[in-house]
């Protein structure tokens, strides 16, 4: 019989729901008072707006270690100096622990999937398949040449795909993931293009940054990163570009043209000085553009109802219009931009879609009167709001309570791991 949840509001729904969850999926729904559906475990709803949980688009989740290193920073200073010295120094088993710190946190500000690129990725998805989420993971491959460490870093690539892809009934998945244009070589991406079409997967990569990212690759190719990649074939397959901060007319056009998701990080590309990706005119152009967080180390949060004010917040004073970026359209962004990376279904309340549910407490001082749910979520709701989170059916966070992670055991590992290596 499963789970009969009563009296939900979706967003943008202009009356109540009813759910039934059966077998990891929504086998059922209909309007609220109508009392045909039933479950094992009824949970009246009543008050709780819902969505089927936010898609982080852009992560590195095991970088929670490094929240609060080295803040006022350059980027390439911060990555040279600060991070990537301390990140050889990491066991694979740190980075389990680091995941389940930052999926901990994606949890509960509404995350039901994230998009993580990072290393050790056997243990990201030990984490994932642990606490229950989804996760599109990826080795961010860096490497000069072939020769010289690219057809190990590739075949890492391939070993984690043939070991992880599909695993957790498909709730775990694999990208192939050039880093950046300027951290691989062209044959290292020809390669990456050539393993996704053959496993019939996705890539991800770094995109247009900086300014001097972007102006500096012109200088070296004649191209822009963008028009680089196009060239590559890397657009052949979805890809997820993550921030495109600095993408012009053409770019705009190479990225509309082709399944590329944008992944927009505003808090963190805005911490690290990087500027304010154009979505409005992206968005125009008719490419489609998640949300994602980026790392903790650069953010310094893992929450996306943050993430996605800030959407609108720096979208509207840029342009210096108060209808730019609606409260309908950040929301999905945030929601249902990346879902097709996944192989979720837009919609995802309708009958067969995975059973994946968010919900939100709006009986609080801060989202009186509810006038639109849409404007509520973007505007109002704080991710202390939430209260209940599953995914396939499970619940990984019920009555504001993490069912499928101990909280304390995981931030005791993580202070163990920082005392460790502040001693290193």
């Amino acid at each position: 019989m499963g789970i009969f949840i009563r009296n939900i509001r979706p967003i943008g729904a202009s009356s109540e729901i009813n759910l039934r969850f059966s077998d990891g999926r929504i086998a059922a729904h209909s309007q609220s008072g109508n009392q045909t559906l039933t479950g094992e475990r009824e949970i009246d709803g009543q008050g709780k707006l819902a969505i089927p949980g936010f898609i982080n688009a852009h992560t590195h989740l095991g970088m929670v270690l490094f929240r609060g290193l080295a803040d006022d920073v350059p980027l390439q200073e911060w990555l040279e100096k600060h991070v990537w010295p301390l990140e050889k120094l990491l066991q694979p088993e740190d980075i389990y622990w680091c995941t389940l710190l930052g999926i901990a946190e994606g949890i509960r500000s509404g995350t039901t999937a994230f998009i993580d690129m990072y290393m050790h990725n056997e243990q990201v998805a030990r984490a994932a398949e642990e606490s229950g989420v989804r996760v599109l993971l990826a080795n961010g491959m860096i490497a000069a040449s072939l020769q010289e460490n690219g057809t190990s870093e590739l075949a890492k690539t391939e070993a984690l795909i043939r070991q992880c892809h599909g695993q957790a009934n498909g709730r775990i998945q694999v990208s192939v993931s050039p880093h950046a244009v300027y951290t691989c070589s062209e044959d290292v991406i020809r390669a990456g293009v050539e393993m996704a079409h053959k496993y019939n997967t996705t890539i991800h990569t770094h995109v247009s940054e900086t300014r001097s990212e972007v102006e500096d690759w012109k200088a070296r190719t004649g191209s822009s990163p963008v028009e680089y990649l196009h060239d590559l074939g890397v657009f052949s397959v979805p890809t997820l570009a993550a921030h495109c901060v600095h993408v012009d007319s053409d770019d705009r056009a190479i990225l509309a043209d082709h399944p590329v998701t944008v992944a927009h990080c505003p808090k963190s590309n805005a911490k690290l000085g990087s500027g304010i990706a154009p979505v409005r005119a992206m968005l125009k152009a008719g490419v489609r553009v998640a949300i994602g967080t980026d790392g903790a180390a650069s953010n310094n949060r893992l929450d996306m109802v943050e993430e996605l004010r800030a959407s609108w917040m720096l979208q509207r004073a840029t342009h210096e219009d108060p209808s730019c970026l609606d409260s309908a359209k950040v929301v999905s962004m945030a929601v249902n931009a990346a879902r097709s990376l996944f192989g979720l279904p837009e919609d995802g309340f309708s009958e067969g879609s995975p059973a994946d549910l968010v919900l939100f407490n709006t009986d609080q001082i801060h989202t009186t009167p509810p006038h639109d749910s849409a404007a509520m979520l973007a505007y109002a709701i704080d991710s202390r709001d939430v209260t209940d989170v599953y995914v396939d059916g499970k619940a990984l966070l019920k009555n504001g309570e993490l069912r499928t992670i101990d909280e304390e055991r995981v931030k005791s590992e993580v202070r163990r791991l920082l005392h460790r290596l502040n001693n290193k």
